[in-house]
């Protein structure tokens, strides 16, 4: 696809990508397709979604021609949907662990992280983020994470900041004014271990 060729190559295993963006830049989008794309390859795929509900989830993905119910079926696609605010964020921490140790995903997308900021102190979610990061890269899973940019055309939220020291990887989505339109672009910022596309797209 053409993000994998913008990354050099696709998602490495035992690496973590954060994907930041305002609303409706396209994060679903990407999960969505991270998610496919590593089913189709036969992998295993898990997603944690603090966002959305199963309902919705699988409507957006149907609009894209993505069918999350027959990947279920199939045994290769795991879909957790919950609310930050049912447990703190240790128990969140735990439940995910339990999550990889019982379906022993291949790749596992986390939507949102600044879901679960909102209900944590900001020194407690870095240590959240360092644990969560180092198991997923302990686990040589490859990690796919949100980040929700309040600031419609840039700008760093503090789940951002903690997160972008900790991944390998940041892919940014942003809204770009040209004259008077707002359209959409994409850039890998950072991409660990790959030559990768620079430029917005």
């Amino acid at each position: 696809s053409e993000l994998d060729r913008m990354c050099g190559g696709g998602f490495f295993r035992d690496s973590v990508t954060l994907v930041s963006g305002a609303t409706g830049t396209g994060k679903t989008l990407l999960v969505t397709n991270f998610l496919a794309g590593g089913v189709a390859a036969g992998e295993r795929a898990l997603l944690v979604d603090y966002e959305e509900s199963r309902g919705q989830l699988f409507r957006n993905a149907r609009g894209w021609g993505v069918d999350f119910g027959a990947m279920e079926s199939d045994g290769r696609l795991k879909i957790v949907c919950i609310y930050p605010e049912a447990q703190n964020l240790p128990d969140h921490l735990l439940m995910i662990r339990e999550l990889v140790e019982e379906f022993k995903p291949d790749r596992i997308a986390i939507d949102s992280l600044s879901a679960l900021e909102r209900i944590a102190p900001e020194t407690g979610f870095r240590e959240f983020l360092i644990s969560l990061t180092s198991f997923i890269k302990k686990r040589e899973i490859a990690g796919l994470c949100t980040a929700t940019d309040k600031s419609l055309v840039g700008g760093q939220s503090a789940s951002e900041q903690h997160i972008s020291t900790l991944t390998d990887s940041i892919i940014l989505l942003r809204y770009i004014q040209e004259r008077h339109l707002m359209n959409r672009g994409i850039m890998v910022l950072k991409m660990r271990g790959s030559e990768h596309d620079k430029q917005i797209r």
